[in-house]
């Protein structure tokens, strides 16, 4: 640790006499990570700098994932080995990192469509031609670009063991925090798919969970409730439950599944495309989306009183518009806050995913196409025997 403090004051140094160190971006636990210029090729890059003890690791890391192209993964491309540091030169990415999403407020929408696209860039890397894991999917290695592009960092690293303990507390029930401990950080496996897919969850329900307004991070509670926020939808909930909590009968472990299931509620909550500049507004009222009226930062905190046992996905929510969630000691049952508990859900948002369900996942209808040189053979054949009939018809008149 004592080699990456001393590189932390060294900007302005110009590493291989090519990179130059201007500005500190984050300090991490094993890496500091600046922004930098690439005299050569004159851009903007990110140089992470990690000390000697950790160099093996990255070095691993960068192996299993220096050949990636993914829209959603920063792009590395440079590798520097000096006897006292590691220099990684990546693609910089000018955005907001996750505690600025979570100062943002994010809607229910856009909290989907970035989990959408985390799952896109971990389906991309365990495809069975590269075969890796990420890891270490935590809020750092998370940014969104101006033009709202989720880009994915840190693949194939060790996975940081503060944060993901903290978390195992949330219906995790005494797992293990890391599956498959003995393969090599990045190596993949069914295990740590679910590891990865867990780790979206617990990143989308951050971003929806109760907090303050000015929170730049979510701690996970105590007594392992998921408390979400009032104006989170109830199949939003749902969706996040089943994916955090490992017990659950509807568990989603993999990149694929829960990628699936998010497009069908990002189609359902994405927003109208804006009205074109100089657009005649419509001449009629659109109807008004109670999801909309919903504010967007209020959140009730849990109040005592009686608890209600549902089924792992029973959607109950209570009457402030709270969810929270935790498994029992048996992992099968999920204790829902149910004080002046209401079973129904909003019925113009049900109705709403459920058509978008029906729509993603109905069975393709065949069309069938018209065979034109049998219907030409077939107009010809009609054609010789109506002329046919009426050349007998005329001899006869005549005759």
């Amino acid at each position: 640790m004592r080699n990456l403090e001393r590189l932390t004051v060294e900007t302005g140094r110009v590493i291989q006499r090519r990179y130059l160190l201007q500005r500190l971006v984050q300090q991490g636990q094993t890496c500091a990570v600046y922004q930098g210029f690439d005299q050569v090729l004159q851009r903007t890059v990110a140089i992470k700098a990690a000390a000697v003890e950790h160099i093996p690791a990255y070095r691993a890391a960068i192996r299993a994932t220096a050949q990636f192209a993914h829209p959603n993964i920063i792009g590395i491309y440079d590798l520097i080995v000096e006897p006292d540091a590691l220099y990684i030169v990546q693609e910089y990415v000018d955005g907001d990192d996750f505690g600025t999403l979570l100062q943002s407020q994010l809607s229910p929408y856009h909290v989907v469509d970035l989990g959408v696209q985390v799952c896109q860039a971990l389906m991309y890397a365990s495809t069975p031609v590269r075969k890796v894991s990420h890891g270490d999917l935590t809020p750092s290695a998370i940014i969104r670009d101006r033009r709202g592009l989720v880009r994915i960092n840190n693949f194939a690293l060790p996975g940081d063991a503060a944060y993901f303990s903290a978390w195992n507390v949330i219906g995790a029930t005494g797992g293990p925090v890391f599956s498959d401990p003995d393969l090599p950080a990045g190596q993949m496996s069914d295990s740590r798919r679910a590891d990865d897919t867990r780790a979206v969850g617990l990143l989308l329900y951050q971003l929806l969970a109760g907090r303050t307004p000015d929170a730049r991070m979510v701690e996970p509670s105590a007594d392992g409730r998921l408390r979400f926020m009032r104006n989170a939808p109830a199949e939003v909930c749902e969706l996040v439950a089943r994916t955090v909590i490992r017990q659950h009968p509807q568990y989603i472990a993999t990149p694929e599944a829960l990628h699936a299931e998010l497009k069908v509620l990002a189609e359902a909550l994405e927003p109208p495309p804006p009205p074109i500049s100089g657009q005649l507004a419509p001449a009629y009222q659109a109807v008004e989306d109670p999801m909309a009226r919903a504010p967007q930062a209020q959140f009730a905190p849990a109040r005592s009183g009686s608890l209600l046992s549902q089924p792992l996905g029973s959607g109950v929510r209570s009457a402030d518009g709270e969810y929270a969630a935790r498994s029992d000691t048996n992992g099968r049952m999920m204790t829902l806050d149910a004080s002046n508990a209401s079973t129904a859900f909003d019925a113009s948002m049900s109705a709403k995913l459920a058509a978008a369900r029906q729509a993603a996942y109905a069975p393709e209808v065949p069309v069938k196409r018209v065979n034109m040189p049998l219907v030409i053979l077939f107009g010809l054949v009609l054609f010789a025997l109506f002329f046919g009939i009426g050349y007998y018809l005329s001899t006869i008149l005549i005759h």
